[in-house]
This record gives C-alpha cells, structure tokens and sequence, in this order.
C-alpha cells in the first residue's frame, strides 16, 4: 500500500513538473517583444538612476495615454497632449506631475507597477513606471 502512494505521488509530481518549471517570478523577464502601438512615439526616458533612453514606439502597457487618478476620480491623458512627465514617490505614491502641450500642468497619481515600453536602436525596453524618473515627448515618427 505504502509503495503504491509513493508511486501515485510520484507521477502526480513528474505531470505538474513542467508547469512548475514554467512558472516564473515576472520580473526577470526581458523584453524580447513589446507592444506596438498605432502612433510612434518618440520619447526620452530618464530612469530614477539618471540612465536616459531614447524610444521609438513609446507606450504604457500598450496605450498611449498616461492614466491615473486625479483627486476621487480617473483620468487617461492622451500622450499627444503631452510634453514632459516628472515622476516622484511621494507618501508612498507615484506623482506624475504632468506638462501639457497648452502650457497648462496636471498632477495625477499612477501606478508604479505600470511599464512603459519602447523600442531602442539597439534593442526593446520596458521598465516598470516607479522606475521612471522623467519622459519627455519628442514627437511621433510617421512609418
């Protein structure tokens, strides 16, 4: 009986052996594909570190808003209404103070787990928004 159960454990063991093997923490994943968005963003992204990048395909999760909360609501600012973005932890949130292609500013709260994706000359990048230090908007590329 005892020799049938280890048998039983056994095979349930080598069955779910791959799945436990692909499973992984996310975040050593490199970013072998990102998302293309429609327009082409061109950006330059400096990181909390003071590295910058320059990107072509400039995204946030895919879109090209920048979104957040705003006081008790949200709001979702389309990247070509935008200039700059200054990010800042403050009070353990992610500030994004941001300047609007009008002139006027508006400071809205965003997710740090968010990544921003793009496209380098020598490569894909992606990195998580409460890494970001500042992006500022270059223009679109028209393909």
């Amino acid at each position: 009986m005892a020799r049938s159960v280890r048998i039983l454990v056994l095979c349930a063991l080598l069955l779910c052996l791959p799945l436990i093997m692909a499973m992984g923490t996310g975040s050593s994943e490199v970013p072998t594909r990102i998302p293309e968005p429609k327009v082409n963003y061109l950006v330059t992204l400096t990181d909390m570190g003071g590295t910058t990048v320059e990107l072509s395909h400039f995204s946030i999760e895919g879109v090209v808003f920048l979104a957040g909360e705003m006081g008790r609501g949200e709001l979702a600012v389309p990247l070509d209404k935008v200039k700059d973005v200054v990010l800042r932890h403050k009070d353990g949130e992610f500030k994004a103070e941001v300047a609007l292609a009008d002139g006027s500013t508006v400071l809205i709260t965003v997710k740090g787990s968010l990544k921003a994706t793009g496209k380098t000359s020598y490569g894909n990048y992606r990195i998580p928004l409460e890494e970001v230090g500042r992006i500022q908007l270059r223009g679109v590329k028209h393909d």
